[in-house]
């Protein structure tokens, strides 16, 4: 499965960017067509039992939220058996809801899975607990890790992706050098830059490569953008900056179009990005959307889990061990409302160019 949990949150930004536009604007036909587009299934773990005659918690709309992004290559429910999530991406709203806290957590990132019952369980890879026990599972397994409890999870499917980046009409993006994917390989007749490479074959090909300075990257050149590794400086570390990078891009592009001057151009934007999301069946997407609609690409801060180190493990593989102090100081202090303070200590990712 691949690695692209750069469109996660760029397909979120849109639909509640979308979303919250048309509410805003008394558009009730599009806001419901936005509601109905979404898919719904149990992606929660089962709650507590409550008292005979206690009344039910109401959806949580109001900050301080969490949500859980988890990436799939199909329109899945979330269920066990549906494969592993590459993609996991803890999304942290704080009580204001003006800010939004973007915390990567790496498919390899090696953490204890929770039991059926969600209880602590033998480590692995985090992406197991999806594959065991579908969104519920790894819900509690991320919630074990960092003392949160997750809101609301959302399954996201690429399939629409390219749709959506060409929607916009694409993204422009500042590289720091040249760099050649020398693992993607392009067609003849490709109207992409490239550059002489060889194939596993020993034959002339062309790779693409992506010049210094601005580039204008589509809905393809993104995908080909975000998912190179090899021929990078600092290999997954660089493609993960880029794929933040493209994110804010995105963003940036979104909240600059007036789509309120276009009901048609705004309609296609909110069936293409609700028709990526798999939700719970009792999150208010709509009302959320309301919620979150002050937010911009500025507003959001980009971060990833601290690593302590890369690992081989017998039985499980490569993994990635996280800072068992700086993911304690982080958490805390996610908890307590207290991040910014945590960031003037352990800076957070520029996205504002890329390798």
């Amino acid at each position: 499965m691949r690695r692209r949990w750069w469109l996660i949150l760029s397909i979120v930004v849109a639909v509640l960017a979308t979303g919250s536009v048309a509410a805003v604007a008394g558009m009730r036909a599009l806001s419901h067509r936005y509601e109905d587009a979404v898919d719904r299934a149990d992606l929660l773990p089962p709650a507590p039992s409550r008292s005979a005659g206690a009344p039910a918690e109401p959806p949580k709309v109001k900050g301080p939220m969490n949500l859980l992004l988890i990436g799939s290559d199909s329109r899945t429910k979330g269920e066990p058996g549906d494969g592993r999530s590459d993609v996991v991406i803890l999304v942290h709203i704080p009580k204001s809801t003006g800010k939004a806290y973007v915390i990567s957590i790496p498919r390899d990132t090696y953490l204890p899975i929770a039991t059926e019952d969600g209880e602590r369980g033998p480590r692995n890879k985090v992406n197991a607990a999806y594959a065991w026990g579908g969104a519920p599972r790894l819900v509690q397994t991320i919630n074990r890790f960092t003392g949160l409890t997750v809101d609301w999870p959302m399954i996201i499917d690429f399939a629409g992706i390219r749709k959506l980046t060409d929607l916009v009409g694409g993204v422009d993006v500042t590289i720091d050098k040249k760099s050649v994917d020398r693992y993607r390989f392009l067609p003849d007749d490709s109207p992409y830059p490239s550059a002489p490479c060889t194939d596993p074959r020993g034959r002339s090909r062309r790779c693409v490569a992506f010049p210094a300075g601005q580039v204008h990257l589509d809905g393809q050149l993104a995908e080909y953008y975000v998912r190179q590794r090899r021929g990078l400086p600092n290999d997954d570390l660089d493609r993960s900056k880029r794929h933040q990078q493209y994110l804010r891009a995105l963003a940036e592009k979104i909240a600059g179009q007036n789509l309120l001057t276009d009901p048609r151009k705004l309609d296609g934007l909110v069936r293409t990005a609700a028709g990526m999301l798999t939700v719970d069946r009792r999150m208010p997407v709509q009302r959320l959307a309301f919620t979150l609609r002050h937010l911009r690409a500025k507003d959001m801060t980009f971060m990833t889990v601290p690593i302590a180190e890369n690992r081989n493990v017998p039985g499980v593989g490569a993994v990635m061990v996280p800072d068992a102090d700086q993911c304690r100081d982080l958490f805390a202090a996610l908890r307590a409302g207290r991040l910014d303070e945590y960031l003037r200590e352990h800076p957070p990712n520029d996205v504002r160019h890329g390798r």
